[in-house]
């Protein structure tokens, strides 16, 4: 676990019981919060993306955009490679772990697809 949360749930102030069984919820809810990191693991799903690629597709300003992708890349969810070359040139990608997320992703799409139905029948 990485040292800031193995930190951190030494602290959490949940009693033990229920702390063992939302420990793992508490972890993953820590990685993936933030405004654009659901969407940038939505992109890099479908494979390697540059930077500024990145950028584009996604509506936030450059710096928010690195600040979210090296939180990711700091929980290893993600992996960066910088190529040698001018221009510079960085790619992004899913780790073996974060490509395990991309289940997480359908069976949130699934419920998101249920949630609306159901929010159309209701009105």
């Amino acid at each position: 676990m990485n040292k800031k949360y193995e930190e951190e749930c030494k602290t959490c102030e949940i009693d033990c019981n229920t702390k063992s069984e939302l420990c793992s919820f508490c972890l993953a809810q820590k990685i993936i919060k933030g405004k654009w990191k659901m969407l940038i693991f939505w992109h890099l799903q479908k494979g390697n993306v540059r930077f500024n690629e990145l950028n584009r597709l996604i509506p936030t300003t450059p710096t928010t955009l690195s600040r979210q992708l090296k939180e990711l890349e700091n929980d290893d969810v993600i992996e960066r490679k910088v190529y040698n070359e001018i221009p510079p040139k960085v790619e992004y990608s899913l780790s073996p772990i974060g490509k395990e997320f991309t289940t997480v992703m359908e069976s949130m799409k699934q419920w998101g697809n249920s949630y609306i139905h159901n929010l159309n029948i209701k009105n």
